[in-house]
């Protein structure tokens, strides 16, 4: 690029585009793709320091922690019952069918970013001035249809006709129909009305009286259209609310370029559990130790030594229990709680093992809840109502 910014942005850019596809592929693109758009937001003349990453991390686990625990599917039906009620006759059915048709249109592109925090972190971070919060609710400084555009520009789902894609990888046509309509509707707009902002435009859209170069008829229908335009995209706001209740901006950029690290990032405990919930361990069941990652299974120190635990052995939590070969690195790997091992299911030394391989049948000597399909949406309800709160 010809200066840093443009060199940024080009980086981001490239990854923007790349694809990847292979069995069992794992790489870390998307942190880039976050951290170089987080440069982005708030200053690429920042100077970090071998300290700023593990925090970053941090906070974005924060971010991927609130993700989970919002329910999209609920607040949309939420956001939608809230708009009917309103309305009725000829209005909600139109108003409805409208709702219903701009669901996956919303929806999808949340869902990506809610399922990937490093991609949440970019986005959030190059649309911080957005949005403001006034009275704890988010209030819209951009065109809600125009910021979701972007955002369908932003992970890579443009609409092409010229290329073979999969209908996973871009925005789906009916959909592409409908943000198209509403991104012309705006710019014909814009080009009509003598508006400065969204803020400016919205208000002018309030007054019931039609502003130059508009009729009665027309500025009537031109309302319309822009309440049919508008309709759910609060909740769009589901992201930045996320930012909000995880002080995800409270990591930034001093005037002297050092990084603003908030105390709270730098606690180990928290760091710990984030670096859990960025790279979720293998789901095991109760009665079961399973292998975090793939590599060559070592049941003892040394050639020499006894192996770390024996059928009917008793281990206590932080106890060695196997080791992971990985290129040459070998990573021990410590009991989570204390329990009985029951039965060895890998009893060789030196063979290849896969992620999420049961290592060993194991009686905990605590019994461990497993919260219920119940208890789970129960609890991203309440997450999800309390976002509700602040539209």
């Amino acid at each position: 690029g010809g200066n840093r910014m443009e060199t940024y942005q080009n980086m981001a850019e490239t990854i923007r585009h790349t694809r990847m596809h292979g069995e069992d592929l794992a790489t870390n693109l998307e942190f880039h793709y976050g951290l170089v758009n987080w440069f982005i937001g708030q200053n690429i003349n920042a100077r970090p320091t071998t300290r700023f990453i593990v925090p970053y991390l941090t906070a974005v686990g924060e971010l991927k922690a609130q993700a989970n625990n919002i329910d999209l599917e609920y607040a949309y039906r939420q956001i939608s019952k809230q708009l009917l009620a309103g309305t009725d006759g000829e209005a909600a059915s139109a108003l409805g069918h409208t709702l219903q048709l701009k669901e996956s249109l919303l929806l999808r592109p949340l869902k990506i970013l809610l399922a990937e925090p490093h991609t949440l972190s970019g986005w959030l971070s190059i649309n911080r001035d957005s949005y403001t919060v006034i009275d704890g609710k988010i209030s819209w400084n951009e065109n809600p249809v125009e910021l979701l555009g972007d955002t369908y520009h932003f992970l890579n789902m443009d609409y092409l006709t010229e290329e073979k894609h999969s209908a996973a990888s871009m925005i789906w046509d009916h959909d592409n129909d409908i943000l198209q309509e509403a991104l012309g509707f705006y710019d014909e707009l814009n080009n009509r009305m003598d508006c400065g902002d969204w803020i400016e435009l919205q208000s002018a859209l309030e007054a019931d009286e039609p502003p130059a170069g508009f009729d009665s008829g027309l500025w009537q229908q031109v309302r319309s259209a822009h309440l049919g335009f508008q309709a759910g995209c609060d909740i769009l706001a589901v992201l930045p609310s996320i930012a909000e209740a995880t002080g995800y901006y409270e990591l930034n950029v001093n005037p002297d370029l050092t990084i603003h690290i908030p105390d709270r990032l730098n606690d180990a405990d928290l760091q710990q559990a984030m670096a859990k919930v960025l790279v979720p361990p293998p789901v095991a069941k109760s009665d079961e130790i399973l292998a975090e990652s793939g590599g060559m299974f070592y049941p003892r120190e040394t050639p020499e030594s006894e192996v770390y635990v024996a059928e009917g052995d008793h281990f206590n939590a932080g106890d060695p229990l196997f080791i992971i070969e990985v290129m040459k690195m070998f990573n021990k790997v410590y009991a989570p709680f204390s329990g009985t091992v029951d039965e060895v299911l890998v009893k060789e030394d030196g063979v290849i093992i896969k992620k999420g391989q049961p290592i060993f049948k194991i009686a905990p000597d605590e019994k461990i809840v497993v919260e219920s399909p119940e208890e789970v949406a129960a609890r991203r309800q309440e997450v999800t109502e309390r976002f509700l709160n602040k539209l």
